[in-house]
């Protein structure tokens, strides 16, 4: 059997060659699509597995365990204002990229916006802090992204990073109300509608900062 292939019975039993990389694939988006959806609690290994049409040993073979799931999920959850891996630089841009990334039918892959996988709690504490950390890290390259460099001697400009992050609620809130409720206009904005005011948004939260003192 070549390298990065598995054998698996299928629904009459006889084995068929399956990718090993193309089904761990698979399992992340159907798994993505349930916790999105219905959360951690709700979310079976059963039915990822029956989304993509294997057994569920496979599913523990990959991932080992309905929490490892989980958090293999939450870690590939791709980066919400990158493009091929790069994060926006200055307001201007920053406010372009969250305008496409909250737009109606941003992540038609995913059905809802994958931020909400961020948003509901699993019952376990180490992937909890996992959530945690991803929206703290997303929350300090927003602050970097709108030309804030950290204060002095490395520290974290608290003021801005609170800015930054009642930027990222508003983002997330987005995503909460056009989920529940389908608040129009909201629900079906585009790009283009979402543009200006969220540059007005941006520049409010995250306006210039002064240059520094010039030393004497």
């Amino acid at each position: 059997m070549a390298t990065g292939e598995t054998r698996e019975g299928d629904e009459t039993g006889a084995p068929r060659r399956r990718d090993a990389a193309a089904t761990r694939q698979a399992l992340l988006e159907a798994a993505h699509s349930r916790f999105i959806r219905l959360g951690y609690e709700r979310t079976t290994l059963r039915d990822v597995a029956g989304d993509v049409g294997v057994n569920l040993a496979l599913i523990k073979r990959y991932f080992d365990s309905k929490e490892g799931l989980f958090k293999a999920a939450l870690t590939s959850t791709p980066r919400f204002l990158g493009r091929e891996g790069d994060f926006p630089e200055g307001r201007e841009a920053l406010a372009g990229a969250l305008s496409r990334q909250l737009s109606a039918d941003a992540w038609p892959e995913f059905g809802e916006h994958p931020v909400l996988m961020l948003l509901r709690p699993s019952g376990d504490e180490q992937t909890d802090a996992l959530r945690r950390r991803a929206l703290e890290d997303f929350s300090r390259r927003v602050r970097e992204a709108s030309s804030s460099p950290a204060g002095p001697a490395g520290e974290e400009d608290t003021e801005r990073l609170l800015r930054a992050q009642l930027l990222v609620a508003l983002g997330v809130g987005v995503a909460v109300v056009r989920s529940s409720v389908g608040l129009q206009p909201l629900r079906d904005a585009t790009p283009d509608d979402l543009l200006a005011p969220l540059q007005d948004i941006v520049n409010a939260l995250l306006p210039p900062q002064p240059p520094p003192p010039s030393q004497p």
